[in-house]
């Protein structure tokens, strides 16, 4: 469980404060013992200095008696033994130390072969003394062993002062100290020094509760906002008004979250700029980083793959190109060797959309290091038959260019040779009739040729476009309409396929049904024997194509090249403009007109319009 930074501050001025606490304490308790112990040692000293001193004065006032050898140790320790044992002074004076002293647990004296010759007890007298330990060497102990000593077991530990005669030792004055009643000493000031303490501790952790969430409450009110700018809310301000070091930083918060929003709507508005760039882009572009991980795809280049990759994954080339068709192999193959491919046309198989790829792998190095590659794909086929359409426009400028100069030049002649032919009629003889068929044939040649160099120049005169919002279905309606009496005169029967919902195109209404209409006549007059003829939209991105198929002859092979050329035509009394005019609509409305046929089965005719 994570914690939050008011109960981190809390928690540890809390143990700040214990271990001032406990380390005071430990001062306190070493200073008290300490001073428990020096006053027992001192009480202890006092009454050994009080019995010394009084042995002395009795030892000084006594006398030797006559006879009694100085070194006999024996006799000389009856002889103190006597003496001190009789005095009522030093019986007294240590009858009242132990008494009155809890602390005090014995005094003794006892030779220097430890014999007891004095002791508060008087069982004890004349017996060898066990000696306790050096009250001193507590004094110099650690104060875990002081303590362990005071709150252990009770134990006896003895204060030692020399006594002689004449600068002879006879032995030494032991008080005897328990540390029973040390315990008793103590542990009222350790009570107090602890409850003080846990008070102390106590007190700091709430006034440290209390301080941190009076520092840190607008820590609270920052993380909101905070919050709220992940979110991408940067609307609102942070209401924090203060002078202090929180104050400045909502100041800089609220900076940040203007340039935030700006950055974000000058990101959003390039993004949309780059969608719309990617949308409209017909090649098929991936962008990938040293690693070889996808980091940007454009629409088109699904087209071009196996299946489409969800680029959010940033998948690696290795597994974006496993298929194992010609395309795929050659882009994974530059992968592995690292190597660029130039352009390279690759042949997919039969059931591919595409059946023709172009596709480029370039690796970028900046000072030796690996930047990123691209692979670029390209639809060869489409490229090719726009290349073609492209070249056929050209053509077809330029003979119309030709043709409009060559009819303007013929037109004025032939109206020339009109008049005088009418004026070569007007002033024959009426024995001339022998010739008037001849003239007949020549004006009606004349006027033929001047219906032909009509035709011309109404074919190159520039047309004016008027796009409107078109529904397609009724624009197939209106043409079915107009093209019904051919249709039944053939007994042919129209059929409209729907396929879902159709996209409205923005298109010339009357021009794009002159061309329809064309190209539904032209398959009714190819259907003799009756038929079914269909027509067939097809939604597609970002386009919409048109399948008029009928079941007629078909186009023989050596005609097809010539199906959209003016004035060819192999019906009689055709004109060989009406192919001709809806190819050059489709053209001025971006779109594109093919055809498939084959000989007795019929002709497909596909208008490809933006949508």
């Amino acid at each position: 469980m994570r914690l939050s930074l008011k109960a981190k501050l809390t928690a540890l001025i809390s143990l700040l404060v214990l271990l001032v606490a406990l380390v005071t304490s430990a001062l306190y308790l070493a200073s008290l013992t300490r001073q428990a112990l020096a006053e027992v040692e001192s009480k202890g000293q006092y009454v050994a200095s009080e019995v010394y001193h009084q042995a002395r004065r009795v030892l000084a006032q006594s006398r030797i008696p006559a006879g009694t050898d100085p070194s006999n140790t024996q006799a000389l320790r009856r002889f103190v033994q006597e003496w001190l044992s009789s005095d009522p002074g030093i019986t007294s004076l240590i009858e009242s130390a132990v008494g009155y002293s809890p602390t005090i647990y014995y005094v003794t004296i006892t030779d220097t072969d430890r014999q007891v010759m004095i002791h508060s007890d008087r069982q004890a007298i004349g017996r060898t003394f066990e000696p306790a330990p050096r009250y001193q060497d507590l004094m110099r102990a650690g104060l875990l062993r002081q303590l362990r000593v005071v709150y252990g077991p009770p134990r006896i530990y003895e204060l030692r002062l020399p006594l002689d005669l004449g600068g002879s030792p006879l032995g030494d004055i032991r008080v005897g100290v328990s540390t029973l009643f040390l315990r008793s000493q103590i542990t009222p000031e350790l009570n107090r020094a602890l409850a003080l303490s846990a008070l102390a501790i106590l007190l700091a952790t709430v006034s440290a509760g209390l301080l941190s969430y009076r520092i840190l409450r607008p820590l609270e009110t920052i993380s909101r906002n905070v919050d709220r700018l992940a979110r991408g809310e940067y609307a609102s301000a942070l209401p924090l008004d203060r002078a202090d070091e929180w104050g400045i930083l909502s100041s800089k918060l609220n900076l940040l979250g203007e340039q935030m929003r700006g950055e974000k709507e000058e990101f959003v508005a390039l993004k949309e700029n780059l969608d719309q760039l990617f949308a409209k882009l017909t090649d098929g572009l991936l962008l990938f980083d040293p690693q070889d991980h996808l980091v940007l795809a454009t629409p088109a280049a699904w087209r071009f793959l196996r299946h489409a990759a969800n680029p959010s994954t940033h998948p690696p080339a290795a597994e974006l190109f496993a298929g194992d068709n010609a395309l795929e192999q050659l882009l994974r193959g530059a992968f592995r060797a690292r190597q660029s491919v130039p352009w390279q046309v690759v042949e997919m198989t039969a059931e591919a959309t595409i059946p023709r790829v172009a596709a480029s792998v370039q690796f970028v190095e900046s000072e030796g290091e690996s930047v990123g590659s691209l692979v670029t794909l390209r639809d060869a086929t489409t490229r090719a038959r726009l290349e073609d359409q492209l070249d056929i426009t050209a053509r077809l400028a330029a003979l119309g260019r030709l043709t409009s100069g060559v009819a303007h030049e013929v037109k004025n002649p032939l109206n020339a040779m009109v008049l005088q032919l009418e004026l070569l009629k007007s002033k024959l003889p009426e024995q001339g009739e022998h010739v008037k068929p001849h003239l007949d044939v020549l004006s009606e040649e004349i006027r033929r040729l001047d219906r032909v160099v009509k035709t011309f120049l109404d074919f190159t005169r520039p047309i004016e476009l008027r796009p409107a919002e078109t529904d397609v279905e009724a624009l197939v309606r209106d043409v079915f309409t107009l093209a019904e009496p051919q249709a039944n005169q053939n007994h042919v029967r129209l059929i409209f396929e729907a396929n879902g919902t159709l996209p409205r195109l923005v298109i010339d209404r009357d021009l794009m049904k002159q061309a329809l209409l064309n190209l539904v006549l032209n398959g009714c007059q190819a259907m003799p024997a009756g038929g079914e003829l269909k027509v067939t939209p097809r939604p597609l991105p970002h386009r919409l194509e048109l399948e008029i198929t009928d079941q007629g002859v078909g186009i023989p092979p050596e005609l097809r090249p010539k199906v959209f050329s003016l004035c060819f035509t192999t019906k009689p009394g055709g004109t060989g403009v009406g192919l001709a005019m809806a190819y050059r609509v489709v053209q001025l409305h971006n779109g594109s007109i093919d055809f498939t046929s084959e000989p007795h089965r019929g002709t497909t005719f596909r208008i490809s319009l933006p949508c």
